[in-house]
């Protein structure tokens, strides 16, 4: 008896690159906001402000120069003047040093030759007069820096390193360079009116006041082809030719980002297994027997750009849940969440990831804010307690940001996943790994969900690890609530 022939077996060829030509674009991965030292000077100084004469006797002194030498009769002849008029208007002109009177001839002085700039036949005079200016400048470029007063949670932001420590010591020399060197750019900031006129004419002296700070905003762009390779963008803080003048600011902040990068971590596996057991029906589809398929559930992520619809219950998170889009979406979801449930918690609880610089935007603060706002509203709260839940000590920003914060000295969770979870009605959840690459930047890759049996199973999980962070007894009974259920 003839066997039939077996159908061949095949694997499916390993995809070289992350997403294809045709779908890849700029992904943001993050945002930050650094603290830029900065400090105030008060420069003395004289400027010279250029002005007109009157015009007799501008008309006067342009008919002198284009004849060199006249009698006070061709003068009077040739405008009409009575006697009385062209006393006037000479008195006016020889008082100001610009015109010799010598035998009832007229010449031009020295000081009259000089009103005549070359190529232009106008006379002008510059009057010059003493300043004083407080000015701002940042302590890396000994640049203009705005002087607006920072938040609470701004004075708290990350530090940029010094690139030369040795210029903070030696600032107040240097400021005379900097001060000729950037007046076009101050001195609408001291008088807008007259600036266009002014021109600097010395500058007498130097005093340093109090430092400040200034905030620099940092995008970091990759692409979807090659996520963790990140290139700095600084157009949200500066323009282009603001930022040639203020390069060292720039290698500042490649310094801080270089910090960044890590080498991907042994319990990676145990973050992204957790992000299965919280959303199974929804990762189902990118989920193999050894856990979730990073590289097919990333291209999802990136290609879906995760719209978020009433009837879409989860939707894909890639890069920081801190920038604009991702922000946005955790609004939607939150909206969306509330809207559906009975039982709104007035408790918010983040889990923060063992990742530098976590959280360090003014973005984050807005959207803890804003969403204690939501649930506020959402049950009739006059409290939502923001509670950070962190291995190890929180960074200055956090404990601004947040209302309350627990601390534990053990991990409780994958030291790269981070979780917000409002109990009974929405839940995010990302990993902070490497994408496509054993080391580089890490790429935040998770869900975000109103889905009531994803924002249950959180609500266990989180429960169930209360004690290890001292949660209250309050806190605690939020997280035993019954889980969102759609109102009839």
């Amino acid at each position: 008896m003839s066997k039939a022939p077996r159908s061949k077996l095949s694997m499916s060829p390993q995809r070289e690159t992350l997403v294809d030509d045709d779908e890849d674009g700029p992904l943001v991965l993050g945002i930050l906001d650094l603290s830029l030292p900065c400090r105030r000077f008060v420069v003395e100084h004289k400027v010279a402000e250029v002005g007109k004469i009157s015009v007799t006797a501008e008309f006067l002194l342009r008919f002198v120069k284009a004849l060199g030498s006249c009698t006070e009769e061709a003068v009077q002849s040739f405008f009409g003047y009575s006697r009385r008029e062209m006393a006037y208007v000479v008195a006016e002109v020889e008082e100001a040093d610009y015109v010799d009177r010598t035998d009832g001839r007229l010449t031009l002085t020295a000081n009259g030759l000089g009103l005549f700039q070359p190529g232009s036949d106008d006379p002008l005079i510059f009057e010059v007069e003493r300043k004083t200016a407080r000015i701002g400048l940042d302590l890396i470029s000994l640049a203009p820096a705005d002087t607006r007063p920072p938040s609470v949670f701004e004075l708290n932001l990350p530090e940029l390193p010094l690139t030369d420590p040795a210029q903070v010591s030696s600032a107040t020399e240097k400021v005379p360079t900097q001060f000729r060197r950037h007046f076009r750019e101050l001195a609408p900031r001291m008088d807008a009116v007259a600036a266009a006129r002014r021109s600097l004419y010395s500058i007498d002296a130097v005093s340093a006041e109090e430092r400040f700070t200034n905030v620099v905003r940092v995008k970091l762009v990759s692409s979807g082809m090659k996520p963790m390779h990140a290139e700095i963008d600084l157009s949200d803080w500066r323009s282009d030719h603001e930022l040639a003048d203020r390069e060292a600011v720039g290698r500042s902040v490649l310094q801080v980002i270089e910090r960044l990068g890590r080498s991907r971590r042994e319990d990676d596996v145990d973050a992204y297994r957790l992000l299965t057991e919280l959303a199974p029906e929804y990762l189902h589809e990118w989920t193999r027997r050894d856990g979730l398929s990073i590289r097919r559930y990333y291209r999802h992520a990136f290609t879906s750009r995760g719209d978020v619809r009433a009837d879409r219950q989860t939707t894909p998170i890639v890069g920081s849940l801190f920038t604009p889009d991702n922000a946005r979406r955790l609004v939607e979801i939150a909206n969306n969440g509330l809207r559906r449930t009975q039982h709104p918690s007035p408790a918010l609880f983040w889990v923060v990831p063992q990742a530098p610089m976590w959280g360090g935007t003014s973005i984050m603060a807005e959207a803890v804010d804003q969403l204690r706002d939501l649930v506020s509203r959402a049950g009739d709260f006059r409290q939502v307690e923001a509670t950070a839940l962190i291995a190890g000590k929180p960074e200055p920003w956090i404990k601004h940001a947040f209302t309350s914060w627990r601390e534990t000295q053990s991990p409780v969770f994958p030291s790269g996943f981070e979780m917000l979870l409002v109990p009974g009605g929405f839940v995010a959840a990302v990993v902070h790994a490497p994408v496509g690459a054993p080391s580089g930047i890490p790429v935040p890759l998770g869900f975000a969900s109103f889905d009531p049996r994803t924002v249950e199973r959180t609500m266990a999980l989180l429960a169930l690890q209360a004690p290890r962070f001292g949660l209250g007894e309050a806190l605690t009974r939020e997280l035993h609530q019954t889980a969102a259920e759609p109102n009839a």
